[in-house]
């Protein structure tokens, strides 16, 4: 996988995650009643976005993304974009709710870059090698 289908599948992965947070806590206004509820939704919410993406590229033959990578994406946008704008969300209206998903997008970009880069790094590596091996 390359640097730009790292990208796109992070971004993918914030998207979504930043949808369902918008729609199942902001829109809908769900309260979780215990700790335990809250961070059962929240996990629940980070793994569906990574698998949720997963699939979708795997289906549109995009790239196969590896859960490896789009979990920590996934966890990490929830935390640091996502859960604040959500906390300093003034209202549920439209605006508010694209705001939220267009965040998530952001985060997603941001926390995937780390990756992207390994897999260019790794990638560049692998072909240098092969390249010297079908010279010889």
């Amino acid at each position: 996988m390359n640097g730009k289908q790292t990208l796109g599948a992070g971004a993918g992965t914030g998207a979504i995650l930043a949808t369902l947070v918008a729609l199942i806590m902001v829109k809908i206004g769900l309260e979780p009643p215990s700790f335990g509820g809250a961070l059962a939704i929240f996990m629940g919410m980070i793994f569906f976005s990574a698998f949720t993406v997963k699939k979708i590229s795997q289906t549109m033959g995009y790239c196969n993304p590896s859960l490896m990578q789009l979990f920590p994406i996934s966890f990490l946008t929830f935390f640091l974009p996502i859960l604040g704008i959500t906390f300093g969300a003034p209202n549920s209206d439209i605006d508010t709710l694209l705001t939220i998903i267009a965040m998530g997008t952001v985060g997603g970009l941001f926390w995937s870059t780390p990756f992207a880069l390994w897999n260019n790094y790794r990638g560049r590596s692998n072909n240098s090698v092969t390249d010297v091996t079908a010279e010889e």
